[in-house]
């Protein structure tokens, strides 16, 4: 029911069916113009105006260079993250040791540059690398303190 100059109107389910696709795909791509969606739709553009204006959607056609999608929740912003805690969250990576399994955070430049370089394998600490590595080389290095040389 609408109320309209004293009178109480009927809004047909087709109206209602029209705001609802003129709503859906202004926020399936914010990049469509008004006279896009008004002819998909096939109303004047001037009423697919309206209907955003009424349901506080973006009139406006947004350039596609201007707009991101935030990389951790998914929200469109003029800027690579929606808040600083999304961009705090991105920036650390967690990352498990390879040596004592523990959980540990790691910054994603860090990470990035220093994964490919060490045969996939990262450590929480120094001590972990040093153990990883006398497993792994400490045989063809280290000599047999035990062994006897006869002359």
């Amino acid at each position: 029911m609408k109320h309209c100059g004293g009178q109480l109107q009927k809004t047909s389910p087709a109206k209602s069916n029209t705001r609802i696709r003129v709503k859906d795909l202004r926020t399936a791509n914010l990049l469509m113009k008004m006279s896009e969606i008004a002819r998909i739709v096939g109303i004047s553009r001037q009423r697919v105006f309206q209907i955003l204006q009424e349901e506080g959607l973006p009139t406006k056609q947004h350039v596609k260079k201007c707009l991101y999608a935030c990389p951790v929740c998914g929200r469109i912003t003029k800027h690579k993250f929606c808040c600083g805690e999304c961009r705090k969250e991105w920036l650390q990576i967690p990352v498990i040791c390879s040596e004592c399994g523990n959980l540990f955070i790691r910054s994603r430049s860090s990470f990035l540059n220093s994964y490919p370089h060490h045969n996939n394998v990262l450590f929480c600490s120094k001590k972990c690398t040093g153990k990883w590595l006398n497993k792994h080389y400490a045989s063809k290095y280290h000599f047999n303190s035990r062994a006897v040389i006869h002359a």
